[in-house]
C-alpha cells in the first residue's frame, strides 16, 4: 500500500495491555510511522499522549487502571485534534455510543484486519498532512509537518528564527504575538531592541511578502492567513 511518505511523517502511541496484539501492532505498523511509543495500560497511555502529542493512537479498550475511552476523553481535554483508533472485543450499542461520545475517530472490532486497520491509517494520514499545510498570503504556505515556508511549491530560504517565528506565530492565540515576545526569540539569551524587532521583521517581509506579516500598533504583530 502506498501511503508511506504519508505515515513516516507521523508519531503514533499504541496502548494495549495484551501483550501479544502489542506486539502485533508493533511488527505490523510500527516501522510504518516515524517514531512510535507503546503504552500498556490506559493510564500509562494518557502520560505519554500528553508528553508526546502523538498525530494518532491506536488503543484497546478493556485496560487495567484506566479504559481505552475514559483515556481518550482524558486526552481530547488538552488535545481535542489527536484521532484516537479503538480496538475492542465488544460491539454492543452501548459501547459504540459511549466510543462517539469519547471522540473516537474510528472503531475496529477484534480480530481486527490488519491491512484494513493499514488501509485506514493511510486515508487518515493524507488528511492530517493535508492539515498540517497552512496557507498564508499570495502563494506562500506553511508547511507544520516540515517547518519550511513554500511558495509555488518551492522551498522559501529562510533563517532558523524567521521559521521559529512563522511557526510561534502559527501556535499563538489569534496567530499574534508580542514585541517582547519577539525579542525572546530572536535575541536568544542576548537583549534584543525595538530597533532589532523592525529590522528582523523588514528581512523577513523582503524575503517573502509585505502582507505576510501585519503590525499591530502596541500590541506586537500577527501573522496573516488566507
Amino acid at each position: 500500500m502506498q501511503c508511506d511518505a504519508s505515515l513516516k511523517n507521523l508519531t503514533a502511541l499504541f496502548v494495549e495491555d495484551e501483550e501479544s496484539l502489542l506486539q502485533l501492532l508493533v511488527s505490523a505498523l510500527g516501522s510504518k510511522f516515524k517514531k512510535y511509543e507503546i503504552a500498556r495500560d490506559g493510564a500509562e497511555g494518557l502520560d505519554v499522549a500528553l508528553k508526546l502529542k502523538p498525530d494518532i493512537i491506536i488503543s484497546d479498550i478493556t485496560m487495567p487502571i484506566m479504559d481505552g475511552l475514559s483515556m481518550a476523553e482524558e486526552i481530547h481535554k488538552t488535545y481535542t485534534d489527536i484521532p484516537v483508533i479503538i480496538l475492542s472485543a465488544y460491539s454492543d450499542r452501548d459501547k459504540l455510543l459511549h466510543a462517539i461520545e469519547a471522540g473516537i475517530t474510528k472503531y475496529f472490532i477484534k480480530p481486527f484486519d490488519p491491512d484494513e486497520l493499514l488501509e485506514y491509517l493511510c486515508i487518515l494520514a493524507e488528511k492530517i498532512d493535508n492539515g498540517q499545510k497552512i496557507r498564508l498570503v499570495s502563494t506562500f504556505i506553511f508547511d507544520r509537518m516540515t517547518n519550511k515556508l513554500l511558495s509555488n511549491g518551492n522551498i522559501v530560504k529562510l533563517t532558523t528564527r524567521e521559521l521559529e517565528l512563522l511557526a510561534f506565530l502559527l501556535e499563538s492565540p489569534n496567530h499574534m504575538i508580542s514585541n517582547d515576545e519577539i525579542k525572546v526569540l530572536i535575541g536568544k539569551g542576548k537583549e534584543a531592541t525595538d530597533e532589532n524587532v523592525r529590522v528582523f521583521i523588514r528581512r523577513l517581509r523582503e524575503k517573502t511578502d509585505r502582507g505576510i506579516i501585519q503590525n499591530l500598533p502596541k500590541q506586537g504583530y500577527a501573522l496573516c492567513i488566507q
